[in-house]
């Protein structure tokens, strides 16, 4: 199968290469080749997840937009984006085009690509583009992934949390210290915010910590004001 991938160079032009050439390229930060239509098959939503960073995800589908939003919910993920590689593919007089759902890099600088999530009965053009895409990720040194969904209660929390997830709610390092001590114990979350003698900044940061991990919550029942909320034993150790 003879596969090439148009992405976007540094100069923002347009370019193709065999996967191989992609090995190391930081297409996760480029910009995406074009805007979304809604992907056949799947239920039709044109949207953008605004990540943690600022950074607008085009999503096409309401299973990419709750993908989105756990991925920008990994502490291991630092930079994700759609549409940013698409897979040029001919094979015995048949060709044809696969985009993945997301391209993201770790922590680590491992590189990831995200299929999209089969339909119910995947036809023969469904196995074409997993083929195609696991072809393409292994030339490329890509980790291919299926593209992971929040069940209902936890897509509602992180719903609610993502609204304090930009820097605007990131508390400075005394109050941080303070939310963290007062949260040293499990307590409500509105209850422990009062507590920590902030102010009325103080339940936003206090959510922006739980987005972040430094705090966490029973996150398999629905997040609430009133909700247990307890500091996390890596962020313990860290101020240790």
């Amino acid at each position: 199968m003879e596969i090439q991938v148009e992405y976007c160079g540094e100069g923002g032009r347009t370019c193709r290469d065999e996967p191989a050439g992609l090995r190391g390229v930081p297409v996760e930060d480029r910009r995406p080749l074009s805007e979304p239509c809604a992907y056949k098959g799947r239920r039709s939503i044109l949207t953008k997840w605004i990540s943690a960073s600022g950074q607008g995800v085009w999503c096409s589908s309401t299973v990419q937009l709750g993908a989105a939003m756990l991925l920008d919910f990994d502490p291991e993920i630092v930079c994700f984006q759609s549409r940013v590689v698409k897979m040029h593919w001919q094979l015995a007089g048949r060709h044809g085009t696969v985009a993945p759902a997301f391209v993201a890099r770790t922590r680590q600088g491992r590189r990831l690509v995200f299929a999209h999530a089969p339909r119910s009965a995947a036809g023969a053009d469904e196995e074409m583009e997993q083929c195609v895409l696991r072809q393409a990720a292994q030339q490329a040194g890509w980790e291919m992934r299926a593209l992971p969904q929040p069940q209902p209660v936890l897509r509602s929390s992180l719903e609610s949390a993502a609204h304090f997830s930009g820097a605007e709610f990131a508390a400075g390092g005394r109050e941080r210290e303070v939310l963290l001590e007062v949260f040293a114990t499990a307590r409500p979350l509105r209850e422990g915010a009062a507590a920590s003698k902030l102010g009325l900044t103080a339940l936003g940061y206090a959510w922006h910590l739980l987005w972040k991990g430094e705090l966490t919550c029973d996150w398999s029942r629905p997040l609430l004001p009133t909700s247990l909320v307890w500091r996390r034993a890596a962020a313990a150790v860290e101020e240790a």
